[in-house]
């Protein structure tokens, strides 16, 4: 962990339904903290947030306070005002302090025609990984996970994308 980072890892996903939020606690949590050869600390809504703290108040501190942040993609919850509110947290880490922190995990095919996204997939596109459709594939794609959470987005990004957003390195 970077100095000032509590969490490796803030997820922030769909907590009004009830599937994602098992899926999240019960498949990503375990698969990112207990198992592989380097638990990642998360932070996750349902079990890290102090009850009636304001949810842009919690956003806030979990973005500033994790490595990454994680964004479970679901149709549902790419329309919510939560989802919105975190995805503008996080890219204020890229303004404020020059650090892509964003991984979007697309749980579900959802905004096929964001521009955000096919601009993402062009200049950093390791940093979007999809569930895959069959469970053959899902050991890679755990592997994949964590290795993408656990490397620095400039790791992953493009030429391009690093002439235009240098990330700082620690100590600058």
């Amino acid at each position: 962990m970077h100095d000032g980072n509590v969490y490796d890892v803030f997820v922030t996903y769909d907590t009004k339904d009830p599937w994602v939020s098992e899926w999240v606690l019960e498949k990503l949590r375990v698969k990112l903290e207990d198992e592989g050869e380097k638990a990642l600390p998360l932070c996750l809504e349902e079990r890290d947030w102090p009850p009636g703290t304001p949810l842009i108040d919690n956003l806030t501190h979990s973005i500033r306070y994790s490595r990454k942040t994680l964004f479970v993609l679901t149709k549902a919850y790419a329309k919510t005002g939560a989802f919105r509110l975190a995805m503008y947290l996080a890219h204020q880490r890229l303004l404020d302090e020059n650090l892509d922190v964003i991984v979007v995990l697309m749980l579900e095919p959802v905004l096929q025609h964001s521009h955000f996204l096919r601009l993402r997939r062009r200049l950093c596109g390791k940093s979007i990984v999809e569930w895959p459709q069959t469970a053959a594939a899902e050991p890679w794609f755990w592997q994949n996970l964590r290795n993408v959470v656990r490397v620095d987005n400039q790791m992953l990004s493009t030429s391009t994308y690093s002439q235009y957003f240098p990330c700082s390195q620690e100590g600058d």
